[in-house]
């Protein structure tokens, strides 16, 4: 190798090395996290509150009547069981039972559904009166 041809690939490489150092991509920064949506927390006004404590009031209610309907159909049943000695009625029984629980289950169900969507009960609020010319 010549003195000259070291002397111009010295020189392509000292071009040539910054270029590269600049050509590098640099290392993604990773994106910051999003921010948190703020959180509005809202307090049910004194009528909201006592129509939901009357909503949970009546499901208590219909619950505690359908219980206790479940109990006496229950007791019933038991004593017919007792008296029936025939297998055919005593297998329809069973089967009546079974539809029975199914159709207690579902009331049950159906109650706590419908207190569930409920929606909230809406405030109106009467915007204050304003002085005006109105009447004079």
């Amino acid at each position: 190798m010549t003195n000259s041809s070291r002397k111009i690939l010295l020189f392509l490489l000292a071009t040539a090395l910054p270029a590269l150092a600049l050509a590098q991509t640099q290392p993604a920064k990773p994106a910051p996290p999003p921010r948190p949506k703020p959180i509005v927390i809202t307090t049910p006004s004194a009528n909201q509150q006592w129509q939901r404590q009357v909503d949970r009031q009546q499901l208590q209610d219909r619950q505690n009547q359908n219980a206790l309907r479940e109990q006496l159909r229950q007791g019933s049943l038991d004593r017919q069981r007792a008296n029936t000695t025939d297998p055919a009625l005593r297998s329809q029984l069973d089967a009546a039972d079974r539809s029975e629980q199914q159709l207690y289950r579902a009331r049950q169900d159906a109650a706590a559904r419908r207190y569930q969507t409920l929606p909230p009960p809406q405030t109106t609020r009467n915007a204050p009166a304003r002085a005006g010319t109105a009447g004079h």
